[in-house]
């Protein structure tokens, strides 16, 4: 099971952190000792050679029809020959092995000493500097074929939680996060959009961050479940471009802002090795994990309003704690009303109008905060360009504009 953050690291970077420098091969044979003290007469050799010859010299007869006693004057030669040979050898047989025995030490000290500073060689080469510089380099050499951007005026909107956590981002990493870029999608018109991009140009490290919610608020529908082929596609579309891609859920955003942003910097530092980044955050605690949420789990939320609770907590510090309590006990009342006993299973459908039925209750009973924003302003859709209410943009867009893309 999935959990969030979703970490997803190109694997030409994790070979690159995981590579060891070459190491030097050692070529050098083992000197060979020295064989036994030469004989200045083979007398084993000799009876060997009499006792072959012997039995085969009647059989070597009767088939060539040469006579027994010439074959065995011959034979007789052959040894007698071979030990004369041994004898005035001697001397020359008997230097060489002594040549042999007396530089046998010399070699084979010379040969320990090579192989000792082979050793050397190869702990030098594997020490933790060396690897460290060596995969940096490597690191470098990958980063820099990373596919960048191709366009900074994306036409997609974002929430005003998104901006928040936009401005947390902005002030952990300045100067490195961007918005509205686009990169385009090979046989399609409408390209991909990062929710919010880290950059780091000097490295070419590019970052996708990603704000996970777990359904569409005004509909209902689950998005971002686990297993969504959409989200595995756009995964494997950044990786292979050589971005990291890292996911949050909303929830994770909206309260856990700083440790969202300690996670981007954990992620930066085990990178690129290094963790100044990490300075900042001395007083942040880790970033708690968060399973990924299932189609029919992401179903249920919508039917709990799951996204309105982290929302209205979100907002506690900015209001009248009182004020706020008593607005949501009465919501709630309220709501609990409209919907069917926790003991009925129901049906997606049903869950949706449910899910509808209490967005609406909601919205009788009580206004989130607008962040000084009027919600009956009008703004133009980015894909038909129909003036609508601000409230009503993202419904819009997602089921009644005609030019909406379908990816």
């Amino acid at each position: 099971m999935s959990q969030y953050p979703i970490i997803l690291i190109p694997g030409e970077i994790e070979r690159a952190k995981s590579a060891l420098p070459p190491v030097p091969i050692f070529t050098e044979p083992l000197p060979q000792k020295p064989g036994t003290k030469p004989q200045k007469v083979n007398n084993t050799l000799i009876a060997v050679g009499t006792a072959v010859a012997i039995p085969t010299i009647p059989v070597v007869s009767q088939l060539t029809s040469i006579p027994g006693w010439l074959l065995l004057l011959v034979a007789a030669g052959a040894i007698a020959g071979h030990a004369w040979h041994q004898i005035t050898t001697y001397p020359q047989r008997k230097q060489k092995h002594d040549g042999e025995v007396a530089d046998y030490p010399r070699k084979l000290e010379r040969y320990e000493q090579e192989e000792q500073e082979h050793q050397e060689e190869v702990k030098a080469a594997r020490s933790p500097e060396r690897v460290t510089e060596f995969r940096y380099k490597l690191l470098l050499e990958v980063l820099s074929q990373t596919v960048p951007h191709d366009g900074n005026d994306s036409p997609a909107t974002r929430n005003p939680e998104e901006a928040k956590f936009g401005n947390h981002l902005s002030r952990y990493f300045p100067r490195n996060i961007h918005t509205r870029l686009t990169l385009r999608i090979p046989e399609f018109r409408h390209p991909y959009t990062p929710d919010f991009a880290y950059i780091d140009q000097g490295l070419k490290l590019y970052i996708d961050i990603e704000l996970d919610e777990p359904y569409v608020y005004h509909t209902g529908a689950p998005t971002h479940d686990l297993g969504a082929w959409k989200d595995n596609k756009r995964n494997n579309f950044f990786n292979n471009k050589g971005w990291v891609v890292v996911r949050f859920s909303e929830e994770q955003v909206i309260c856990y802002p700083h440790s969202c942003c300690k996670t981007i910097a954990q992620v930066i530092a085990q990178i690129i090795g290094d963790t100044s980044t990490l300075n900042q955050f001395d007083n942040i605690p880790d970033l708690q994990q968060q399973r990924q949420w299932t189609e029919q789990e992401a179903v249920e939320m919508a039917a709990n309003k799951k996204r309105d609770n982290y929302l209205c907590q979100n907002n506690i510090s900015n209001s009248n704690p009182v004020i706020l309590m008593t607005s949501l006990i009465k919501t709630k009342q309220q709501v609990s009303q409209s919907l069917p006993p926790n003991n009925i299973t129901l049906t997606r459908a049903q869950s949706r109008g449910a899910a509808r039925a209490r967005h609406r209750a909601l919205n009788l009973s009580i206004s989130p905060p607008t962040n000084n924003t009027t919600l009956s302003s009008l703004v133009s859709c980015p894909y038909c360009s129909a003036k609508v209410k601000t409230t009503k943009l993202e419904l819009h867009k997602t089921n009644k504009c005609p030019k909406r893309p379908l990816l």
